[in-house]
Formats: C-alpha cells, structure tokens, sequence
C-alpha cells in the first residue's frame, strides 16, 4: 500500500522572505554592477540590503525555526556522501528541510554573500564610488579587497547558477519540486513526518531590525566618527 501523503509546513514566513529578497537582490547587484556609472549608487543600497540579511540569515539559523537552523540541516562527511552517492546513483530520498548537500550550498552562499557584501564596504572603483568604509583603511588594503569583491562576485555568481541547476535536476529527475514550499512554507511528504517547530516572526522582526541598526551604524555612523 502506497504511504499517505502529508502536508506539512516546512519554511516559515522570515525564510521564505529573506530567500526570495536575496534572491532579487543579487540579481539586482549584479546588473547595477555591471552596467556602472549612476547605478553604482543603487548597487551599493543593494549590498547593504543584502549585508542586513545575510546577518539576519546567520541569527536565525542559530535561534530560528527548526528547519532553518543549521544545527538541523549541517551533517557530517557521511552523511554528505551518503547523499551523494544516493544522488549518483539515482536514487531520491525526500527530506523535509535542506538535505545533506543542499544544506552545505546554503551555508557556502551565505558566507559568500556575506564577503561579498562586507568586501564592497572598503572597494573604491577610482572613478566616483567608494565603499564607506575605505577611509578607514590603508590604499592597500582598499585595492585588495576591491579586487577581492570584483573575483568574489564571479564565484558567488556561479554559486547562484550551481543552485538553480540543482533545483532544476531536482525537477527533472524526480519531479521534486523544490520552488513551491519556499515559496508556500508547505511540502507534501510520503508516510509519516514530524512537524518541524517553527518560531514566532516577532522574534525574526527583532533580530531583522537589530542587523539593520548595525549595517546602518557600519555604513552612516562609523565612517563619520
């Protein structure tokens, strides 16, 4: 007998935001990025935005709902290969949240848009824009990290790619769709599954306008102090 089919609810409403803001986010930085001049002024906006986030992301995933902490989804070299091998050999095993691989691409995008973000504070492209961090810091070390961001961007932008490849296999393969519960919070599962405890968004509120608070102290106060 085919198990019973259960919805259950998987992403609570502050991941699902911070995923799809990030996701127009990125898009957003990379086209300002390239295409310069005035723009560079809503890029910067842009990784500012995404800084705030990517602090909030970091926050919640250690306080946050159950899925999205990374206690939850970080496994250990076994299991990354067990998973791998299963994926290899085409073999699909549903999880509820991130599994072993997805849950390591997560983290690896996470701290890339976190240098990303954080490098573009000291980058200065020697025409008219520079981040508000760079007169803090030696003409040294602004070089560095301007050409640490301009490299950086290039592996977070094939990060991104890896990642809708996957999401796109997922489809392909199995007809996993990994699209609707990050955008609905809900997944349907086959036999039992245990509701994973999800926290109250007023907690996310709070840890969201305390990063905010930081950025804007980081990018205004600081660098006038």
């Amino acid at each position: 007998m085919k198990p019973a089919t259960l919805t259950i609810r998987v992403w609570d409403l502050p991941t699902r935001i911070f995923h799809w803001l990030v996701a127009v986010l990125v898009v957003f930085s990379i086209v300002t990025g390239k295409i310069g001049g005035s723009w560079l002024e809503w890029h910067m906006r842009s990784g500012y935005a995404i800084l705030t986030l990517v602090l909030f992301r970091l926050a919640w995933g250690i306080v946050g709902s159950e899925t999205s902490r990374f206690a939850s989804f970080l496994r250990g070299p076994a299991a990354f290969f067990r998973y791998a091998g299963d994926i290899v050999g085409g073999r699909h095993r549903a999880v509820i949240g991130h599994n072993p691989m997805g849950g390591w691409m997560v983290l690896f995008m996470l701290l890339l848009l976190l240098a990303q973000a954080s490098s573009g504070l000291f980058a200065d492209d020697e025409i008219a824009t520079q981040g508000p961090l760079a007169v803090k810091v030696s003409n040294a070390l602004v070089a560095k990290m301007t050409a640490f961001h301009y490299y950086n961007g290039w592996t977070l932008i094939g990060a991104v790619s890896l990642h809708v490849i996957a999401i796109a296999a997922y489809w392909m393969a199995w007809r996993d769709n990994r699209v609707a519960p990050m955008w609905t919070g809900r997944r349907e599962m086959d036999g039992a599954g245990a509701q994973p405890a999800l926290r109250a968004t007023w907690i996310a509120a709070v840890i969201l306008a305390s990063s905010a608070g930081f950025v804007y102290w980081l990018v205004v106060v600081y660098p006038r102090a």
